[in-house]
C-alpha cells in the first residue's frame, strides 16, 4: 500500500511539475509574436482492479495542447488580406497624389494661368519683345512642368515595380518555408505528439502570406496545410509553387513604344496567371497596371491637345522684322513631335525656333498689320475655351473640359481615390484589429491568469510532496512494529 501511495505521490509531483513548466513557458513567451498559449492536460492513470473495486494509480500529463481556434484564424486572415490591400493602396495613392502637389503656386493650374496671362499681356502690347520673352518663358515652364510630372510618374512606377518584385519574392520564400514546416510538423507528430512551436511558426508565416497575397490555409489530416492564393494552390504538403512577375508585351506591337507595360503575376512552371489577386499584391499590381497609366495617358492627352490647339492658332499668325511688311508666316509654338515620338507629357517642349528667338512668337493675324493682336487674343481665349481636351477611358467613357478644368478633374479624381483608399484602410485595419483581439482571447497569454494557474499547480505540487512524507512516516511505523 505504501509503495502504491508513493507511486501516486510521485506521479502527482511529475505531472504538476510539467504543468508548472508549461505555465513558465507561457509567461516567458507572453510577448513573443505568434506564440500560442499552451496547457498541460492532466488525466488519471489506469486504475488497478482489486477484489473490492478499482484503485487509482495517480495522474499523468496526457498531452500539452496549443490553444488555437481555426475559425478565428481564418477570420483574421481574411480581414488581414483586405487590410493589406487597402493599406498598400492608400500609401501608393498618397504618393501618386503628391506628384501634383495641388493646390500650389508651383502647380499646373497656376502655370496655365500664367501662360494665358502672358498671351493676354502680349495682346495688349503686340509689338513688345519683352512681352514675347515672357510668353517664351511661361511656355518653357509649362513644358518643364509636364516633363516633371511624367518623370515623377516614371519614378513612382519604378519604385512600385520594385516593391511588387520584392513582394513576389517574399511570397515564394514564405511558400517554401511553409512547405518545409509541413514536413517537419508531420514528422514530429508521427509519434502522436504535437509540434506546438513549429505550428506557431507556420501560423506566423501564414499570417504574413494572408497580408501579402490574401492566402487561405486548409488543414490536412496529417497535420500539414495546403495554401491557396487566388484560385491556385501555392503550397501542397511538401511542395511549394514559385510566384513570378512578367511584363506583358502587347501583340501586335503598337506604332509607338508603350511607357507603361502592364505586368502579370504568374504561378508555377509552366506559369499560369494568378487570379484573382488579393492583399498587398493586388494593390501594387492595380497601381502599376491601372492607376499610374490612367494618370499618364490623361496627361499625355492634355499635352498633345494643348500643343495642337496652341500650334494651330499660332501658325495662323505672322511675325515682323522691324517695320518690314508683309510679315512672315509664323510656325509652331511648341514642338509638334513626330509619328515615332508623338507629343506627350514627357516630350512637350517649345519649338526650336521659339527657343532660339522669342521675336518669332506671333501676336498678329494680319500680314500687313504688325500691331494686330488677334492671334494673341485667340491664344489667351484658350483659357476659358470649353471642350479643348477630350479623353476616352478604357471603358469607353469620354472626359472633356477646358485645359484647366480637365487638369483639375484629373487631380480631383486622384484625390477622391486617395480619400476612398484611406477610408477603406481605416475600416479594414479596425476589422483586422478586432479579429486579432478575438483570436488573442483564445491563444494569447494573460500573465495574470497564468500566475493564478501557477499558484494552483504549486499548491498541488506541495500537497504531493507532503503525501510522500506521510507515506515515509507510515513505512517507518510499519518497520518499527516488526
Amino acid at each position: 500500500m505504501n509503495n502504491g501511495l508513493l507511486s501516486i505521490a510521485r506521479s502527482a509531483l511529475v505531472a504538476h511539475q510539467t504543468a508548472l513548466q508549461t505555465i513558465a513557458q507561457n509567461v516567458a513567451n507572453a510577448e513573443t509574436p505568434g506564440y500560442s498559449r499552451q496547457e498541460a492536460v492532466l488525466a488519471p492513470n489506469t486504475p488497478l482492479r482489486m477484489p473490492y473495486g478499482n484503485v487509482g494509480t495517480g495522474v499523468n500529463v496526457s498531452t500539452v495542447v496549443r490553444k488555437r481556434d481555426l475559425l478565428l484564424d481564418e477570420s483574421f486572415r481574411n480581414a488581414n488580406g483586405q487590410a493589406g490591400d487597402a493599406g498598400m493602396r492608400r500609401d501608393l495613392m498618397q504618393e501618386l497624389e503628391a506628384v501634383f502637389g495641388e493646390p500650389s503656386d508651383a502647380g499646373m493650374s497656376n502655370a496655365l494661368d500664367q501662360f494665358w496671362n502672358a498671351w493676354s499681356d502680349l495682346s495688349a502690347q503686340p509689338s513688345s519683345l519683352a512681352a514675347r520673352a515672357v510668353v517664351q518663358q511661361r511656355g518653357r515652364q509649362l513644358g518643364q512642368l509636364f516633363n516633371g510630372y511624367d518623370t515623377q510618374l516614371t519614378t513612382l512606377r519604378t519604385s512600385t515595380l520594385e516593391r511588387l518584385g520584392n513582394t513576389v519574392e517574399r511570397i515564394s520564400a514564405l511558400a517554401t518555408q511553409v512547405a518545409d514546416l509541413n514536413v517537419r510538423i508531420v514528422g514530429a507528430e508521427s509519434s502522436g505528439n504535437s509540434a506546438n512551436d513549429l505550428r506557431d511558426l507556420r501560423d506566423l508565416k501564414l499570417d504574413e502570406l494572408s497580408k501579402l497575397a490574401g492566402a487561405r490555409a486548409l488543414q490536412q489530416p496529417d497535420g500539414s496545410v495546403s495554401v491557396l492564393i487566388g484560385n491556385s494552390l501555392l503550397v501542397d504538403g511538401a511542395t511549394a509553387v514559385s510566384v513570378s512577375l512578367q511584363l506583358e508585351t502587347p501583340n501586335p506591337l503598337p506604332a509607338t513604344p508603350l511607357t507603361d507595360l502592364p505586368v502579370r503575376i504568374q504561378l508555377g512552371n509552366p506559369p499560369d496567371r494568378l487570379f484573382p489577386l488579393a492583399g498587398e499584391l493586388k494593390a501594387l499590381a492595380t497601381v502599376v497596371n491601372s492607376e499610374i497609366p490612367g494618370v499618364r495617358t490623361r496627361l499625355d492627352a492634355m499635352a498633345s491637345q494643348l500643343v495642337s490647339a496652341v500650334n494651330t492658332a499660332h501658325s495662323g499668325g505672322f511675325t515682323f522684322t522691324g517695320s518690314a511688311i508683309p510679315g512672315v508666316a509664323a510656325g509652331n509654338f511648341f514642338d509638334p513631335g513626330t509619328l515615332a515620338v508623338p507629343v506627350s507629357a514627357a516630350t512637350l517642349k517649345l519649338h526650336s525656333t521659339i527657343i532660339a528667338d522669342p521675336s518669332k512668337i506671333a501676336a498678329s493675324g494680319n500680314a500687313s498689320a504688325p500691331t494686330d493682336n488677334t492671334v494673341a487674343q485667340a491664344l489667351s481665349a484658350l483659357r476659358t475655351a470649353e471642350n479643348t481636351v477630350s479623353f476616352t477611358t478604357p471603358t469607353g467613357a469620354t472626359e472633356t473640359g477646358s485645359f484647366v478644368g480637365f487638369f483639375r478633374g484629373l487631380v480631383t479624381r486622384v484625390g477622391l481615390q486617395t480619400a476612398s483608399a484611406n477610408d477603406e484602410a481605416t475600416v479594414a485595419t479596425t476589422l483586422t484589429d478586432q479579429a486579432d483581439l478575438r483570436r488573442q482571447a483564445v491563444s494569447g497569454v494573460s500573465t495574470d491568469e497564468e500566475l493564478v494557474k501557477m499558484l494552483r499547480a504549486q499548491q498541488s505540487f506541495q500537497a504531493a510532496a507532503k503525501m510522500i512524507k506521510v507515506a515515509e512516516e507510515m513505512l517507518d511505523t510499519l518497520v518499527n512494529l516488526v
